[in-house]
């Protein structure tokens, strides 16, 4: 029985429209090692725009998909900064892994993301809006229109996320759990459907095709529910029991109730409250702490990390959507998590918070083995690698935007702490430098608590990590995502960084178009 019963059943008018564990992060060479890493000065106060404006007009003049037998809008997901084109020897260092998991395709080789680039759709919208040039605007456009064309199933689903891509070689949607395998649209179900940890611009796709998006929407949560009663959901569009991560659910919850902000259609909220209850309700009755993973028999289903405080503002940011007895029942149940998290996370010796509490009594989990997809001992706001379920700046938002709803002192004190540690974890990663979206959620949360929190401190600090940002990835008149090399990859967030100095610069916060990470 579906969920959302009688909804699109004709899908026709889609076509038309347009030695891996031994490899860790923290063996990354120094910048110093790379010869044009440092090599641009400090910018001067007000340059950050001009070089957001720089890179877009580079990338999307350059790195577009001109390399199969079609010629297409995709922007393509990895650039040299040097040509702005795909790279002529996509191998990389081995001191420089990908991103987003280690030996998965999530960063579309020789392709196209459209998932990791929604913060850069975002960025471009901006531009074009404040530079009065509607040169970004128009490019963004069309490479949604040519993902709706070549890479949304027959049944709605868009076929993005962390096991799908475009391929601009051969001009076909791919889908892999392993080897990346060509996609009939005709067939393609979806299952691996999978968009964490981003949530995407969807006022975008409402504005270009509302029909379209809330298809997908719609399609792709029912999939995702493994029971519509009780809410229990799974990370894949499967329809299976298993991994249940508060992190996937948080994103389904925020979906939800911005459908149901749409259409004040009272299913979608409901939807979203009884996704929201299900992870809740899986806290252990002791220490109020909620489990990463709760149905899946591993690490994660005995542990909580800061993936709780994503979670939390998830549900705090739907309830902005709310009616008012949702909204009143979210903010609590964020509230008492954070609560619970707040009372066993902190170590007071060393001034910082533990990467996992034990869930039954709260006390800090030691790792004690070389798996890469688990925080480290401490939550560390430069580690780039997705997904080790260590989401220590989403969790500061989560404890600003609570300080807000509740003036509780805690929260404060948590927002000063974070402040502290990213202050005295400067330079990024003891100066091997950062990713761009390390960098840019950093920035972005120190603007947060500057609007919110006022005084002068904040921002100063934000200008701080700018500049150390552009110090680091300025190169050729692009941005690389990341040090080290002279390359651009969509999975590495330079839209969120680009999204931070645009506001960074202005003083007002970009339009995020239902953007959220």
């Amino acid at each position: 029985m579906l969920l959302f019963p009688n909804c699109f059943l004709s899908t026709s008018f889609l076509r038309p429209i347009s030695t891996l564990l031994l490899v860790a992060l923290g063996t990354f060479g120094t910048l110093a090692a790379h010869p044009d890493s440092t090599a641009t000065p400090a910018p001067k106060p007000g340059t950050y725009t001009d070089k957001v404006v720089a890179h877009y007009k580079k990338q999307l003049t350059q790195g577009l998909d001109e390399y199969g037998p079609k010629k297409t809008a995709f922007w393509m997901a990895s650039l040299d900064t040097k040509t702005g084109k795909y790279p002529a020897a996509p191998t990389r260092p081995e001191h420089i892994p990908q991103r987003a998991y280690l030996d998965r395709y999530v960063d579309a080789p020789k392709g196209a993301t459209l998932y990791w680039d929604m913060p850069s759709i975002v960025a471009a919208m901006n531009l074009s809006a404040l530079t009065k040039d509607d040169f970004y605007r128009k490019s963004a456009t069309n490479y949604l229109n040519a993902f709706i064309q070549h890479c949304v199933a027959d049944n709605g689903t868009f076929l993005w996320g962390n096991h799908y891509y475009y391929d601009a070689y051969r001009d076909s949607t791919m889908k892999f759990g392993s080897t990346p395998v060509a996609v009939n649209l005709k067939t393609e179900s979806g299952n691996l459907h999978e968009a964490r940890p981003i949530i995407p611009a969807w006022d975008v796709f409402w504005k270009l095709s509302p029909d379209v998006i809330k298809k997908q929407l719609i399609v792709s949560t029912e999939n995702h529910l493994v029971d519509p009663e009780t809410g229990e959901f799974n990370r894949h569009a499967d329809r299976k029991s298993d991994h249940a991560f508060i992190e996937a659910g948080g994103i389904l919850v925020y979906t939800m109730a911005w459908l149901y902000d749409k259409t004040k259609d009272p299913k979608y909220q409901q939807t979203a409250d009884r996704i929201a209850v299900f992870s809740f309700d899986k806290r252990d009755r002791t220490t109020g702490l909620i489990p990463i993973s709760p149905m899946h028999n591993r690490w994660d289903r005995d542990v909580t990390t800061t993936e709780a405080g994503l979670w939390a503002s998830c549900v705090l940011k739907s309830a902005e959507w709310a009616d008012k007895a949702h909204a009143a029942k979210w903010v609590g149940m964020a509230d008492e998590a954070m609560t619970a998290w707040l009372k066993y996370s902190f170590d007071e010796k060393k001034q910082r918070y533990y990467g996992m509490l034990n869930l039954a009594d709260g006390k800090p989990v030691w790792r004690t083995d070389n798996y890469p997809y688990k925080p480290q001992n401490y939550a560390d706001v430069w580690e780039p690698l997705f997904p080790t379920h260590n989401y220590p700046i989403s969790l500061a938002e989560s404890c600003l935007m609570l300080y807000k709803h509740t003036k509780k002192e805690q929260y404060r004190q948590a927002v000063d702490r974070w402040v502290t540690t990213i202050r005295e974890e400067m330079p990024a990663r003891q100066g091997k430098g950062a990713y761009a979206e390390q960098y840019g959620r950093v920035i972005h949360f120190l603007l947060s608590c500057h609007e919110q929190l006022g005084g002068t401190s904040y921002k100063a600090l934000a200008t701080q990590v700018a500049d150390e940002a552009v110090r680091v990835l300025w190169a050729q008149d692009m941005f690389r995502s990341h040090p080290g090399e002279d390359r651009y990859d969509a999975v590495d967030g330079t839209g969120i960084l680009a999204l931070s100095l645009l506001w960074l610069d202005s003083g007002k916060k970009p339009d995020m178009m239902g953007l959220y990470f």
